[in-house]
Order: structure tokens, then sequence, then C-alpha cells
């Protein structure tokens, strides 16, 4: 499967619409699809009227009151839209890892990317973090990258960078105790939040404290001999480290690229894709096929791990994306139905490439893919339901790792619920053992 971003020159049409829209060009099996997401709610009629008025020119025999039609189905995607996305709605949790000899522990980070400029009221911005620091997933490392901003920007507060005074004392809820890790990483408008989740003495989240001299010894390396390991080092300490030193981060990732290091492209890719330097998911998209492209093919374990890791990177990015970019239309010189237009159909563009690269990051051993895809057949509204399927993928999860406990405690569930009196009690065993390690 060939799965390219390109990029296109807009039309005229779209030239007259770069004010209220924006496109991404992507391509699957050969058809041309352009993401198009408003830039705004808020458009005026006199705007929207131009979006559909180019529609139009590039359709035949659409009449008004197909797109007046189109119009109210926009308005109203909008407006539940608006209502969010809030617990129920997947947030990916992009995925790197540096292996450098000298990072010890080595760092492996699990990080979702949350932006509250949707127009969250202060209760629900606060009831969305804390929901994501319970679901959290179960492996190490993982953190919450949250943008609230310092001003007020769409938030529904006329009070100035509340959400971002507000966010400290939301991680004292007693309903999270104990699983948030120490003090947010703040950044400039942004926090970075890292979650607890198997127990203490598993984890270490918190970077162990290196002495400046060892930096200082470091990078005298790094800069003297090019050695990717003491590279990857300084890019590692820098991007976990206890202060906002992304820059650095970003600057020795690059380096190490050029010398040819794949890792540095997964962790450069993770971090455009969180926005820890700069927010770029086209730039990720890149990052990620090329680590793929090097590595699909290979037999090496390590190499495995890695492949899989942008493969499942690559699906949340089309995944969160069917979220955050509400209308997924063809492009406008390859329209030629009606039904093309349809909101509940464009939606499902980006969700069946998210699909694909979970099924190929899966079928490489990775069990939180299957998880993910057991959640899109368990219920996902863009996706037909099927518990057949569902079943399937969380099963899959727990073979693949049986550490997986919210994989187990779905598939559980699924298991008290058949006939069959083994396939019942196989499940009350699964949830038992689920309670038993304390989550909910």
């Amino acid at each position: 499967m060939t799965d390219a971003s390109t990029d296109s020159k807009s039309d005229d049409n779209s030239a007259k619409l770069s004010d209220i829209i924006s496109f991404d060009t992507l391509s699957l099996d050969s058809q041309s699809f352009k993401s198009v997401s408003l830039k705004s709610v808020k458009s005026n009629s006199n705007k929207l009227k131009n979006v559909f008025t180019s529609i139009k020119e590039k359709i035949l025999n659409v009449t008004d009151d197909i797109l007046k039609k189109l119009s109210g189905e926009i308005n109203n995607f909008v407006s539940k839209y608006k209502k969010r996305k809030s617990e129920n709605d997947f947030l990916g949790y992009y995925e790197c890892l540096n292996t450098s000899e000298l990072l010890n522990p080595k760092i492996s980070l699990s990080t979702a990317r949350i932006n509250l400029h949707e127009g969250e009221s202060v209760d629900e911005a606060k009831n969305l973090i804390i929901t994501k620091i319970k679901n959290a997933p179960y492996v190490k490392n993982v953190s919450l990258f949250i943008i609230p901003g310092k001003g007020n920007h769409n938030n529904s507060s006329n009070n100035r960078g509340i959400l971002n005074k507000s966010l400290p004392e939301w991680l004292k809820d007693d309903s999270i105790k104990g699983l948030v890790d120490g003090e947010p990483i703040k950044g400039n408008g942004t926090y970075e939040v890292f979650i607890k989740r198997i127990s203490s003495d598993e984890i270490n989240n918190n970077f162990c404290q290196i002495e400046d001299e060892i930096i200082k010894e470091w990078e005298k390396n790094a800069k003297k001999n090019d050695d990717i390991n003491y590279i990857m080092a300084l890019a590692g300490y820098y991007m976990k480290g206890p202060k906002e030193n992304h820059n650095k981060a970003e600057f020795w990732y690059k380096k190490a690229e050029k010398l040819g290091s794949i890792e540095a492209k997964l962790c450069l890719g993770y971090m455009h894709s969180i926005g820890k330097r700069y927010f770029d998911p086209k730039k990720a998209k890149g990052l990620f096929k090329e680590v793929i492209s090097k590595l699909e093919n290979s037999n090496d374990e390590k190499d495995k791990e890695l492949c899989k890791i942008a493969m499942r990177n690559m699906a949340h990015i089309y995944h969160n994306s069917h979220l955050i970019r509400p209308l997924e239309l063809k492009n406008f010189a390859k329209i030629t139905k009606i039904s093309d237009l349809k909101v509940s159909k464009l939606n499902k563009v980006k969700l069946k490439i998210a699909i694909r690269w979970y099924e190929k990051s899966c079928k490489l051993g990775d069990s939180r893919s299957a998880y993910n895809l057991g959640l899109l057949y368990e219920g996902d509204k863009d996706i037909k339901k099927d518990d057949g399927l569902a079943e399937y993928f969380f099963r899959k999860a727990v073979e693949l790792d049986n550490n997986n406990s919210f994989a187990r405690e779905k598939l559980g569930k699924f298991l008290i619920n058949k006939e069959d009196v083994d396939e019942k009690a196989e499940g009350y065993d699964i949830l038992k053992k689920f309670a038993s390690i304390g989550l909910e």
C-alpha cells in the first residue's frame, strides 16, 4: 500500500477559499483526496456561500436545494462537534523510542496532544483532562501534552488565561489522586503531564537527573566525533528532561537524522505530531513513512519495533484528524456524485486509512494497534459496529501483550455476555484479575 502525502497547487477556486478552509492532499490506493477543514466555525454566511458556489462549479446538475441541504448538514455536524469530542472521543498516543546506551532508563514516550481551543468552558476542559488521565493507556511513560494557551483563544471563558491558570489545580482532583507523576512541565501556553499507569515501583516516568558535567561531556563527544550514541542521548535528555528544551532536542535529533539514525526520524515525527516544538502533521507523516519504507521488510526485531510504532503513529494522525477536520472531500475536480458530499461519508475517509495502518502495525505484533481496532469496531459512530471484529481484536491485543489491561477488561466484558458457560467463566476470571490491579 502506498499512502504518500503530496503537495498540490490550489486551483483558482481553492485560492478564493483560503480565508475559510485549508487543504491537505493525501492519496489512498491511487485515489486523491483533499481533507478540508473549516478554519472557524464562526465563518459568516458570505464565506460559506463562496465554499458552496465553488463546489457547485465543479459538479454538474447541482441545485441550490442540494447545496442548502449540504449547508444544513455541515452546520449540524459543527454543532455536534462543538459539544465534543469530549470524554468519549479518541485521542491517539503518539510514541517515540530512543535507545541510546547512555540513557538510563532508555526513553519510550507515549503522548496524546490535547488542544483546549475548541470552545470548552472551564468545567468542560477540566472534565476532559481528568477523564483522559483516568483513561491513559497501560504502558509506561505516558504523558498528555495539553495546550490551554495563555489568552482567551476560542474557549468560552472571558477570563483571560483561565484554563492555563486552572490546569495545575485540576491535577489535584481527588478522582485522579496518585495518577499524576510529579509536577507538570510548563511551556509557553502548554503543559506536559506525566501519568502513573502501572505501579510506583514499576514506573520511572521522571527522567533521571544528570549532572551538568556529564551533559557537557556528552556535548563535547557529540560535537567532536559526530557520535550518534551521544547525540541521541542529548536529544532524549532535552526532550524528556525537567526543562523546556525541546528546541535543543530537535537540534540534536536533526543532527542524528542526517547521520542516518532511523530512531531520530521516529522521534522527530513524534515531536511534530504532538507540537512539542511545532505542530506539523504533514511533516510527521513524511518522517514516519521514511521509517516504514526503510524497515518494513526487515527481520530484525528492533527494526520491527520501530516500524510498528511508526505505523501506529501514522494511524493516529488519520484517526485524530477525522475529528479535527470534519469535512473529507474528494478533490473537487474528481467529484462525480452528489452523495460524495454527504458528511457522514466524507468523515470515513481518514478513518479507513487509519484502520489500514493499525492493521499493518497489528500484523507486526502491536498490541496497542489491535486494541485501537477493537475500540473502533466496538462502537465508533463513523465505522459500522461489529462485535465479532471488536472481540477478535481485543483478544488479539491480549495475545500480543498479556499486560494490556484495558484490552483484557474489554475482552472480559464481551465474554461474560456469551451463552457458553466456559466463555462466561473466562470473562469473569479476566475481570477479577483486572479489578485486582486497581484499574476502573
